[in-house]
């Protein structure tokens, strides 16, 4: 498993994780904003991370939780206790978020498992400690159209689809889009990468999902940050 170690992305944005499993950090003056958590085995990266940026864990004023899928949960309570930061999430993805069987993979994904690439990022996530993701303690909620008062300001795009809380976050100053899970640019069931687009490799209402995320088209040229894939630049009008 190679780690993606703080790859400058964007005007101070980094992304993390590995070339199946992303998460971001956002840097404004002496203050960061993580978006998602990755898995727990993606902590030190973390650690070491912030630190390879000039800063500490502490840092951190911010988690922000584009879904409530356990790939990128992660660390996110551990980083809430060891920053004293909030989680933010979409109150629809509440009790997804912290459902006792949260760690088992759903039955479409299991029938897959016999693919090479499926069965690597099985491996990989196992291997990353998906079976002992906290639960989050505490948190706070946004809604649609939120500006979020955090590092980079991010307004909230609520995207129902691939989860009912699922939700992007915009850098208008910054014509970064972060949008979890809506859409991919790496399909892990076959291991392709493609342009951005609605895949259903788990829990796709993907009628709801194509259908909101033309939402995103109003943010029009952007680079577009998945949960998975490598970053994608272009205008948002021209997706799906």
């Amino acid at each position: 498993m190679e780690f993606v170690r703080g790859v400058e992305v964007a005007d101070r944005v980094y992304r993390f994780g590995t070339h199946r499993i992303n998460w971001y950090i956002i840097e404004e003056d002496d203050a960061l904003t993580v978006v998602d958590a990755g898995l727990p085995g993606h902590w030190n990266l973390l650690v070491e991370g912030v630190e390879a940026l000039g800063h500490t864990v502490s840092d951190v004023a911010a988690i922000l939780i584009t879904h409530g899928d356990i790939d990128h949960l992660g660390f996110a309570e551990w980083l809430r206790v060891a920053a004293d930061a909030p989680v933010w999430i979409h109150p629809a993805d509440v009790q997804r978020a912290n459902t006792v069987s949260r760690s088992l993979p759903p039955l479409d994904f299991v029938t897959v498992l016999w693919k090479p690439p499926a069965f690597a990022y099985f491996v990989e996530v196992v291997r990353s400690g998906v079976g002992s993701v906290p639960q989050l303690t505490a948190f706070e909620i946004f809604e649609d159209g939120d500006e979020l008062d955090v590092p980079g300001h991010p307004m909230v795009i609520h995207v129902p689809g691939h989860t009912a809380g699922s939700s992007a976050f915009y850098l208008p100053d910054r014509d970064v889009l972060f949008c979890g899970d809506a859409l991919m640019t790496y399909n892990v069931r076959t291991g392709r990468h493609t342009e951005p687009a609605v895949l259903p490799p788990i829990h796709y209402d993907a009628e709801k999902a194509r259908s909101s995320t033309r939402k995103l088209d109003s943010c029009g040229e952007v680079v577009l940050l998945s949960g998975h894939g490598g970053p994608w630049t272009g205008d948002m009008r021209t997706v799906g």
